[in-house]
């Protein structure tokens, strides 16, 4: 009888803390898709993408990268 009732607790324990790790999760999820660092990853993304057209371009030249 103890059994099952500890076996319970810790199945709603583990429930529990499976789920305050889910919102915690889908908190910090929301906070990274804000406008302001969308436009962020977009800029980052397009320079990469420009770095990688140069070095196609002008594969022995580094003058082109900017620190």
């Amino acid at each position: 009888m103890f059994v099952r009732i500890r076996w319970f607790i810790a199945g709603a324990l583990a429930t529990f803390g499976g789920l305050g790790f889910l919102v915690a999760q889908v908190k910090k999820a929301r906070e990274k898709l804000t406008p302001a660092n969308l436009a962020a990853v977009g800029k980052r993304q397009a320079a990469s993408w420009l770095d990688s057209v140069a070095d196609r371009v002008a594969p022995n030249r580094a003058e082109h990268r900017h620190p």
